[in-house]
């Protein structure tokens, strides 16, 4: 669990960072640049790896899994950038990163049957959830961190924030799919970003390509310790631990921002936000503890039971 614990830390330094930025720097700029540049990277070096034509058998052979996978990547990421823009920091990301687990376990019941959702795992998805519509209350009342805002803008950066929760769980399951049909992770990230890099680039047309210029240092920070890193750790994250447990730990990232956020001088501290988040960090627990109980519990591996050992081996 390791590099989904190390996704979390990077994840809340590039959301403090973004949160900061995005104030004068167009989202759709960014995801430009940053898409662009991690794409551009992890393509080539998927193709100098497999040679041109076995990387084209790859996407065809796991086409809709790839569909699913560049598609949620890039909702997760566009909406996330504007949600940032709008929202506190914290709260934009215990949305987003928070609501996966909630989404994970629908997905997880209709898409991955090799692990079987747990009874702590769901009594933890759902205190997660309902801890969630408080902090949403708290940031349209003018609780949160960045004070009174446009009930409009305040309402369209939850709505991102949600979509983005969302998309991420949709990735989580279907990258964890195709780890278990034998895709290795360069591969997988050579393949995903395509969509989400024409994203940006048509929100940047829509706000002028004369942001462009501002947003390449942003874009660069983005790319490497926002997008790069975190996803190939992710990629790496999500085939040691069944979907639940990954969103789980990627679930801290919020208590990492909101700590880091103390930084950003723009921002108050605001009391609802801080236990809201310490609320969901004691269900992610429950739900960790869960399936560490379930993990001890379980038979020595047999040919009997190997699908079975599979569902509760997080190590």
């Amino acid at each position: 669990m390791v590099p989904l614990f190390a996704f979390s830390l990077l994840s809340a330094l590039v959301d403090v960072f973004a949160g900061a930025r995005l104030q004068q720097v167009d989202p759709g700029a960014v995801a430009a640049v940053a898409f662009t540049l991690t794409g551009g990277v992890f393509c080539t070096a998927a193709v100098v790896r497999l040679r041109w034509k076995p990387l084209v058998a790859v996407a065809r052979t796991h086409a809709r899994d790839l569909l699913v996978v560049n598609v949620t990547t890039a909702l997760s990421w566009l909406s996330l950038l504007y949600a940032l823009k709008l929202m506190e920091p914290a709260v934009a990301n215990v949305v987003s990163i928070a609501i996966g687990p909630a989404f994970t376990v629908v997905m997880q019941m209709l898409w991955w049957r090799r692990d079987k959702v747990l009874p702590g795992e769901f009594v933890s998805a759902v205190g997660i959830l309902a801890t969630l519509i408080l902090l949403v209350w708290a940031s349209l009342t003018g609780e949160s961190g960045v004070g009174a805002r446009d009930l409009t803008a305040m309402s369209l950066g939850v709505v991102a924030a949600v979509v983005s929760g969302a998309a991420t769980s949709g990735n989580v399951v279907f990258s964890a799919r195709l780890g278990a049909a034998g895709v290795d992770v360069p591969t997988v990230m050579g393949l995903r970003f395509g969509l989400v890099a024409v994203g940006g680039w048509v929100m940047a047309g829509f706000a002028g390509f004369d942001a462009l210029g501002e947003a390449v240092v942003p874009g660069v920070v983005v790319a490497v310790i926002g997008v790069s890193v975190p996803a190939y750790l992710v990629q790496i994250g999500v085939r040691r631990v069944p979907p639940m447990t990954a969103s789980m730990v990627i679930s801290l990232a919020p208590v990492l921002t909101l700590l880091l956020q103390f930084f950003d001088t723009r921002l108050e501290f605001s009391t609802v936000s801080a236990v809201g988040i310490g609320v969901i960090t004691l269900f992610i627990g429950v739900g960790l503890l869960a399936r560490r109980s379930a993990q001890r519990s379980a038979p020595p591996p047999t040919a009997e039971n190997e699908d079975f050992v599979h569902a509760v081996r997080d190590h």
